[in-house]
């Protein structure tokens, strides 16, 4: 426990009862990268810790507490003696280490298992360096806070959360509370009060503490000490008023203290049982961050898509061939996926500057994903026993853990296309049709061949692309209408034919004057008006695919949709290509829904969570539905994106923000100089892509989990040849079920070649029986999962034994239960 010191003996009680105390928490916050590149944020990281140790030697049981793996790694790096008086400090109790992620991120927009992945890699090195196993999770500045955090904080090994924001005149809540999350979990939280760097207003909050800071029935509460947002640590005048104020007999002891020290104390307190209860998420807070610089976002995601699918496909290369499983690497991009999660860059709310540094960091992520499954997916292929073939082999793989229908697509050269029809042929016989379509450049000499394709679980298979038709199966569905003479969608139908919307499908143009961050903006509904239909085309219409071309201008900007059909299939897929020119101006999909009575789900950080439909703008994840009463029963119109987190829905009429032209880094009161040559975001082409879907019932029925992962991941390919190998031309690696179990992870374990590490969370509300099975890992096993609940297990090979299924935490260390 963190050492507390008083400082002085507090006057005696004449009425028996307990004095109240007020922990004073020394603190600095540091923007790792805001309106400075983050070299400057890491020198401000070595001048505050200098500081802070400074403070710690002058003032008698004076303590600090600081969060940020990063900025820990940083120190230890530049300056080994300073790291090493940190780690003596945090031995004594003086240095409190808070938090454990890499930095404190945006705690709306990433992912379920990027904040795992914080936990993860920021608490070993927490413990590794610098001898600490972090309980106490930290985001004060962090613009908002998902309803699914407490589940992912508990799987973590944290039992308390300390943030800022929503501040109070944003969100009624009690300052000390459990938060508890969709399976359960809680975690003690306390709000910061007022605020996290008071700077001169340190004396006046003190002052005010005793009638507004106290939860009722508890004797102890903290504030924090310090200056940010650029560091600085505590100054020498803020202790030495402090220190004068002990004296004063009004108010209560004040003590030196930790985030520790004060839960510890709580945990004590006669009141402590009757804390309040909150099961929600803890919002609003600058509603433009959801949307802001769109290209971060989507840059985001696709890092997080691909570190992921690269781990699966390099599990599955170790187990068939032994293929070396690139740990380091793995490990070292998602240290640079985290920092770039830290809320001001994720956010959109930093320079444009800082913006080419994130790029770099999230290309670093992409580009060792790429390189490994690439050499993974090659060298399974050349140990498949391809002889036989006549002319080419196509190997596939899909991986995710669940057999579907994947959309394949190759690009070949013009002489196959010049021999006629293509189709695909299984080891089996099964004969897969193929449909050409044009090049992807203006260089025609290199078509594409397209097909779906049935894939196993977390697998691949292997065909013979051969010359001639086979038989088309499928057939295109009557599920939407598109209009010769308007832009967008005019009709979209259920299975059961019931009509899901009230109007056309279109955009609409909002004005947006508020700062990046939209303070003060619950809304955006401020109309200017709706692009102008241009054109619409069928551009290509074969039988797997059909494409309808459309073509509206909205002032300076151009706006491409390409409506895509494809046989068999219950969505309709929306691609928009956008040359953007405005400024203080949002672009958003509109669907006006005819359903009734509605409500919206959103998949958010570890759950999925039930809105009202109130106009305002909300954030989510890869999916959204609007669920109500449609003639006899409930129905659903979802969306499904591969790069957007904002949309609102008034009643029926629901909206997602395609762009947000806000300039870079303008907070109020400043505004835009009329001699401005500033950056502003998301100028010129921007591309989004999402499935629409329409269906009888509610949103659960849908899978839309797997739905979304299969958007967004697409079937790997290899184009092969005739060759000997010892590999069959069809295998799975692993498989689970049922379809309401989300698979976030499978990668090896940290601290073990041989073990296999799944991570699931059930995605319904309901008790559920999980089964996994791998042939290639010898494991037929059952996991349950309460509603909600995320649960991480180890697969371990052991030569010669039966394979074991361990439950362990996220961190990968054992559970206490």
């Amino acid at each position: 426990m963190a050492a507390r010191s008083s400082l002085s003996e507090p006057p005696s009680e004449t009425d028996g009862s307990a004095r109240k105390v007020l922990h004073i928490i020394g603190y600095s916050h540091i923007d790792a990268a805001w309106l400075w590149p983050w070299s400057d944020g890491a020198d401000a990281v070595l001048d505050t810790f200098r500081s802070a140790l400074n403070r710690i030697h002058e003032t008698p049981g004076f303590c600090y507490t600081h969060t940020s793996a990063a900025h820990y790694r940083w120190t230890e790096r530049a300056d080994p003696a300073m790291f090493a008086q940190i780690k003596q400090r945090i031995r004594e109790g003086r240095w409190e280490v808070a938090g454990g992620w890499p930095v404190e991120p945006d705690c709306n927009l990433p992912s379920t298992e990027s904040f795992v992945r914080h936990s993860l890699y920021g608490k070993e090195y927490c413990k590794r360096a610098l001898g600490v196993d972090v309980k106490i999770a930290m985001n004060p500045d962090s613009f908002g806070h998902a309803a699914g955090l407490p589940t992912i904080l508990k799987s973590a090994g944290y039992g308390y959360y300390a943030f800022m924001r929503p501040q109070e005149h944003e969100m009624q809540l009690p300052l000390l509370f459990w938060w508890e999350g969709p399976d359960g979990s809680r975690v003690l939280t306390m709000r910061i009060w007022k605020n996290y760097d008071p700077g001169n207003e340190a004396a006046a909050m003190i002052h005010a503490a005793p009638s507004q800071l106290f939860t009722s029935g508890l004797n102890h509460a903290a504030m924090f000490l310090g200056v940010g947002d650029h560091g600085g640590a505590v100054t020498r005048e803020q202790i030495r008023k402090v220190t004068e104020m002990q004296y004063d007999p009004d108010l209560p002891e004040i003590r030196w203290s930790t985030l520790a020290g004060f839960f510890a104390d709580v945990e004590k307190d006669p009141g402590f049982p009757s804390l309040p209860v909150v099961k929600t998420e803890l919002q609003h807070h600058a509603r433009g961050c959801y949307s802001a610089y769109g290209e971060g976002k989507y840059l985001n995601r696709r890092a997080e898509s691909s570190l992921g699918e690269a781990e699966a496909i390099s599990v599955a290369a170790a187990l068939a061939i032994e293929h070396p499983y690139p740990q380091k690497e793995f490990a070292e991009s998602w240290w640079k996926v985290a920092f770039c999660q830290f809320h001001d860059l994720m956010a959109g709310t930093a320079l444009y500057s800082d913006y080419a540094q994130l790029r770099d960091s999230l290309g670093y992520a992409c580009e060792t994903a790429q390189t490994s499954k690439t050499e993974a997916l090659q060298a399974i292929a050349m140990q498949v026993d391809t002889t036989g073939v006549k002319e080419n082999a196509l190997f596939l793989f899909n991986p995710l853990p669940w057999r579907r229908k994947a959309l394949a697509e190759v690009i070949v050269g013009s002489d196959l296309k010049s021999s006629g029809p293509m189709h695909l042929v299984a080891k089996d016989g099964r004969r897969v049709p193929l449909q050409w379509r044009p090049s992807p450049s203006m260089t025609n000499f290199f078509p594409r061949l397209s097909g779906m394709v049935e894939l196993p679980p977390c697998g691949y298979q292997v065909f013979e692309l051969s010359h001639g038709e086979a038989p088309v199966t499928e057939r295109y569905g009557d599920i939407c209408k598109l209009s010769d003479s308007a832009f967008g969608i005019s009709s979209l139908k259920a299975p059961d034919d019931a009509e899901l919307l009230s109007g056309p499908i279109g955009l609409v143009a909002i004005r947006d004057t508020s700062d990046t961050w939209a303070h003060g903006v619950s809304s955006f509904r401020q109309e200017i008006g709706r692009p102008t239909f241009e054109s619409s085309k069928v551009v290509e219409d074969g039988p797997l695919t059909r494409i309808t071309r459309q073509r509206a201008r909205w002032q300076d900007s151009e706006i491409v949709l390409n409506l895509r059909q494809i046989a068999g299939w219950d969505v309709v897929e929306l691609h928009f290509i956008i040359d953007w020119r405005q400024r203080e101006q949002m672009l958003m999909l509109e669907i006006p829904t005819a359903l009734e009575h509605p409500t919206i789900f959103a998949k958010v950080p570890g759950a999925v969570l039930e809105r009202r439909t109130n106009g305002e703008e909300e954030p989510c994840q890869d999916w959204i539905a609007v669920q109500g009463s449609l003639g006899s029963g409930d129905h659903t119109v979802a969306l499904i994106n591969n790069s957007t987190y904002s949309y609102d829905c008034l009643d029926g009429l629901f909206r997602t923000v395609l762009i947000r032209s806000a300039p870079f880094a303008r907070h109020n009161p400043n505004q835009v100089p009329s001699d401005d040559d500033n950056a502003w975001q998301d100028q010129g082409r921007q591309e989004h892509t999402f499935w629409l879907m329409g269906a009888k019932g509610g949103c659960t029925q849908l899978a839309l989990d797997r739905r979304a992962e299969e958007l967004q991941t697409p079937a790997h390919h290899v184009i092969d040849s005739a060759h000997p190998g010892h590999l069959p031309w069809q295998q799975s690696f692993l498989e689970v079920t049922p379809e309401n179990v989300q698979v976030l992870a499978i990668k090896r374990a940290e601290n073990s070649r041989d073990s296999i590490v799944i991570r699931l969370q059930e995605r319904s509300g309901a008790e559920t029986t999980a089964a996994l099975r791998s042939t290639a890992l010898g494991l037929d096993q059952q996991v349950t999962l309460r509603p909600w609940e995320l649960k991480t297990v180890i697969v371990e090979r052991r030569p010669g034994s039966k394979t074991e299924l361990r439950e362990v935490t996220s961190i990968e260390t054992p559970t206490t239960r």
